[in-house]
């Protein structure tokens, strides 16, 4: 049986898809599954045991460059068909678009399968549509399609076989530019995602340390991407043991220090779901998106949401009209104790 699975984006949707392709595997050993998905989810997916191939897209390429002008348009609509024109090398017995989106159900309908199905409403091919559902059940439930068992909500993280030493490698290099010294217990805060509505902001951040580090003494790693540089040097900026990684690890190294840490606080983002494959103490901050939907649902996760807040859930990305009064009124103080609580229980 060969089948072809499409989710291109983003992080944490193709980290949602995982217990599908374990499902699908383990119903028949025998499969070969191929993905079609954004290069930028390669470190999640290349070392899935579970998979045969991966069909990959640069897809923030492709919608950044489109409409830069007619040769920009002409020459990203050729190289984006011509990965459709690979996939359709192949003959599929099962192919279902688990995105849902113009971008994804074009490979849908153009692949080469016996069967198609997709997320959302589409015509001439069977459709799965949900709404508030949890994101990795909502995927799950596809399999009912193929009279497919379920294999549980848990997510599938798999690290490249040198990740230990690859790790250690790049923290050697760290210590000759900076000071940069992981302690045996640490926890992580990921303050930042790809929506400023769901962000703390640099203030509240700092307050959230400061009530951990009244309650515990224990190493704090601020998480994100390089583009949060100058934001997260002042997180840090006069903590005592409290270090600044953003734009120093990818995926894979990322996923590393989040496993091997004793638990972390993050916003509604991809570091959230890294930490719930790895059934890590988590408490993740809500504000405007809906826990409904998107939440942890991993053993030793909750969420956390200030309280009264008639607006929460606007799925607004920016330009928050109420002083982004959903992620500020949050309780510090509240969070550190139920996060320190947490992980002590944790420990025992």
């Amino acid at each position: 049986m060969k089948i072809l699975l499409i989710k291109q984006t983003s992080l944490g949707d193709v980290l949602h898809m995982t217990p599908v392709i374990r499902a699908l595997k383990k119903w028949k050993p025998e499969a070969s599954i191929d993905i079609v998905t954004d290069k930028r989810a390669l470190g999640i997916l290349e070392n899935n045991p579970y998979i045969n191939k991966l069909y990959v897209l640069d897809i923030y390429k492709y919608e950044k460059e489109i409409f830069k002008s007619p040769s920009k348009f002409l020459s990203t609509v050729k190289e984006f068909f011509s990965h459709i024109k690979e996939v359709r090398k192949e003959k599929y017995d099962i192919a279902i678009d688990l995105q849902g989106l113009e971008r994804s159900v074009i490979f849908l309908y153009l692949c080469k399968a016996k069967k198609k199905y997709t997320k959302g409403k589409w015509a001439f091919v069977k459709s799965n549509y949900y709404v508030d559902i949890n994101a990795i059940v909502g995927l799950i439930s596809f399999l009912k399609f193929l009279d497919c068992p379920d294999d549980g909500t848990d997510l599938d993280y798999f690290l490249p076989e040198t990740i230990e030493e690859d790790f250690k490698n790049k923290i050697n290099k760290i210590k000759e530019i900076k000071k940069f010294e992981i302690e045996k217990d640490y926890i992580i805060v990921s303050p930042f995602s790809r929506w400023e509505t769901k962000d703390l902001s640099i203030n509240k951040t700092r307050e959230i340390i400061t009530e951990i580090k009244k309650l515990k003494d224990i190493q704090i790693i601020v998480s994100a991407t390089a583009d949060y540089n100058k934001e997260c040097e002042e997180i840090v900026k006069g903590f005592y043991n409290v270090l600044d990684s953003s734009g120093i690890f990818n995926l894979s190294e990322l996923a590393y220090l989040i496993k091997n840490s004793a638990g972390m606080i993050t916003v509604d983002s991809f570091p959230m779901h890294t930490g719930c494959a790895f059934k890590k103490p988590l408490i993740a901050i809500f504000g405007p998106t809906s826990e409904i939907r998107v939440g942890p649902i991993a053993e030793n996760s909750e969420v956390f949401r200030a309280d009264n807040i008639e607006c929460a859930k606007c799925y607004k990305r920016k330009n928050c009209p109420n002083s982004h009064i959903c992620i500020e009124n949050i309780d510090s103080k509240l969070l550190a104790k139920r996060f320190i609580e947490k992980i002590e229980n944790n420990i025992k």
